[in-house]
């Protein structure tokens, strides 16, 4: 019965080293084509918690943090930017404006992902949607990470299911799973609770990535992938992750930007939002999570009537000015009025298009041949829209 049980653990051993070798080796092989991943543009990556105690993070939860990780190709500047989730914005479909972290209640993370681009007007890459479970697992499964706790966190909620009790001094800590779990949570100590909060947060992402890139964790890399993948909601694959590892390498994460969405604290309507700095805004795309031209000054674009209301191609070629846009005429589309808003755009354009449709809440879509005029993009605005 003992021979038995040693000879299982060789196996197991053997299975083990084995696994990772063939991480090793799969690594080595995206190496070998770091260079050509060195081009093109920015990786943009939407990570986001939901308030999710049952660990279900599929369902149609608040999102309870929203953070977007910025990537340069030579990972020189790396961003974190926090969106607060009161955040005023526009979400697609909706016939007002709402705090942001509504919208994966309404549409899951879709729609999230979609009112994060229309927002920031950028692309989004990848996604991670994950609860506090993922974080306690993945943490325990890198044994711990080392945080500056900025204030004493106390804090007792008997009625809470499991009761909550959180207790961490002030100081360096290094926090097991448990504990990373209640110091994400804590709010209610800080000056400015909310904003203190998402100071910590971006600390602890910051403290996880370097971590996790730390190379006495490469041995670990098997469990961390089986972990990731059993907690964790994303289209991330296996191969890109490991890329994305690879071209990490030389990440110094201690000099990561981290940027809070600048706003305003407002109430409308007697609800309390946060109002955004389009001017600050406007600097922080341009700085780090545009490229080196401005997605809005590549298209150049013709704003159509399409629903028989008087003055509509005026007023929508206003607010499309205001994000930044060239509108270079306004008309009556030519085929009668229409029930869905659409954009008719050349092929050459379809990457800014994406961005500029989900600005303005349209979702159809048509490639043509050619440009109309000197227009490349056509927005024909139907009836609900106007609705």
């Amino acid at each position: 019965m003992s021979i038995e049980k040693k000879g299982n653990k060789k196996k197991l051993s053997l299975f083990r080293v084995t696994l990772i070798v063939v991480v090793i080796l799969f690594i080595g092989n995206f190496i070998n084509t770091y260079r050509a991943d060195q081009v093109g543009d920015r990786t943009h990556v939407l990570v986001f918690g939901v308030d999710d105690p049952d660990g279900n993070s599929g369902a149609r939860t608040r999102a309870d943090t929203i953070m977007v990780l910025s990537l340069d190709p030579k990972m020189n500047n790396p961003l974190l930017l926090s969106i607060p989730r009161d955040t005023r914005v526009n979400i697609p479909g909706r016939k007002s404006m709402d705090k942001i972290n509504h919208a994966h209640a309404y549409g899951g993370r879709e729609l999230l992902v979609s009112t994060v681009e229309g927002l920031l007007e950028i692309e989004i890459d990848y996604y991670l949607r994950l609860n506090y479970e993922a974080v306690r697992e993945v943490v325990d499964t890198l044994g711990g990470i080392e945080v500056d706790v900025a204030v004493d966190m106390k804090y007792e909620d008997p009625y809470d299911d499991p009761p909550l009790s959180i207790n961490i001094p002030k100081g360096n800590q290094v926090l097991d799973g448990i504990n990373a779990m209640h110091f994400l949570r804590f709010r209610s100590g800080y000056a400015s609770q909310d904003l203190g909060r998402i100071q910590a947060q971006q600390q602890f992402v910051q403290a996880l990535i370097k971590e996790g890139l730390a190379p006495w964790n490469l041995i670990k890399t098997p469990k961390l992938l089986s972990v990731f993948f059993q907690h964790v909601d994303t289209n991330l694959t296996m191969g890109k992750i490991l890329t994305m590892g690879v071209n990490s390498i030389n990440l110094d994460t201690d000099n990561m930007t981290k940027i809070t969405l600048p706003g305003t604290p407002k109430m409308i309507n007697r609800v309390s939002y946060i109002v955004v700095d389009e001017n600050e805004l406007k600097e922080i795309k341009k700085d780090y999570l545009l490229n080196s031209e401005s997605v809005s000054s590549q298209i150049v674009i013709e704003v159509l009537n399409g629903c028989g209301v008087s003055g509509t191609a005026g007023k929508f070629a206003e607010v499309i000015q205001g994000h930044g846009y060239a509108v270079e005429g306004i008309g009556n589309y030519d085929n009668g009025n229409v029930e869905n808003s659409f954009i008719e755009y050349s092929s050459q354009s379809k990457k800014e298009v994406n961005v500029l449709a989900k600005k303005l809440g349209i979702s159809q879509l048509i490639e043509v041949d050619g440009e109309t005029n000197t227009a490349n993009v056509r927005v024909i605005i139907g009836s609900d829209l106007v609705n």
